[in-house]
């Protein structure tokens, strides 16, 4: 049905699959307020099994807030699974292009074993509890060494703090270190916090909208300095 579709309908269907997941976030807030008043004054301990020991580079965001940042890997598949719960319906569709209830074990296997070459995933974690807050990733491209298509992803309490700056900083220095110097990535049109955060490590050298989504083709930034 899809294929019969114009460019222009395909865009109002993703239009409004943005605006429901708009909404199940709002029906999500109004929920829980009525449970966050009720629970004012109480000490809750939800049962959480211990964190591991924290490796990796200790950086402190503008807040103050402190996350550790390192090379995703294997044993990190549950606590990927736990952030993706901490991301709203709309920054699921925003990172997916569709309604996504659950990651698979298959995605999570793909997404958590990098080579660190061709595949590489960074992870940022909350320095103070160990929770997986954030994911910056790249693969490099079968038919194209020196290209790879590039995504991001910081949980919504997490998110407009500079996780996310942080995450694509390093990576981008990952990439340029493997070899890498032009990358993809896809956006939903208006999505512009996503583009920015592109922007600030590459430089954007086209742009195709098609169906509501954009697909940015851009070049690495070099630089001089740390």
């Amino acid at each position: 049905m899809s294929g019969h579709l114009s460019s222009g309908e395909r865009e109002f269907a993703t239009l409004v699959a943005q605006l429901h997941a708009l909404e199940e976030d709002i029906g999500a807030a109004r929920d829980l307020a009525p449970r966050a008043t009720s629970w004012c004054g109480l000490e809750l301990h939800a049962h959480r099994e211990p964190a591991r020991a924290l490796h990796g580079e200790r950086v402190t965001l503008a807040d103050g807030a402190q996350i550790v940042i390192r090379p995703i890997e294997p044993e990190d598949l549950h606590e990927l699974a736990a952030a993706f719960e901490h991301l709203g319906a709309l920054s699921r569709f925003q990172r997916f292009g569709e309604r996504m209830d659950h990651l698979t074990r298959r995605q999570l296997i793909e997404l958590t074993h990098a080579d660190h070459e061709s595949h590489e995933a960074l992870v940022a974690l909350d320095a103070r509890t160990g929770e997986g807050i954030g994911l910056a990733r790249y693969v490099r491209a079968s038919d194209d060494p020196a290209r790879a298509r590039v995504t991001c992803t910081v949980i919504d309490p997490w998110q407009g703090r500079g996780v996310g700056t942080a995450l694509v900083e390093r990576l981008a220095a990952r990439a340029r270190a493997a070899g890498i110097d032009r990358c993809t990535a896809t956006i939903l049109v208006g999505n512009q916090p996503a583009r920015r955060l592109l922007e600030h490590v590459v430089d954007e050298t086209g742009a195709h909208r098609d169906a509501g989504m954009i697909e940015i083709t851009a070049e690495a930034r070099r630089t001089t300095g740390t």
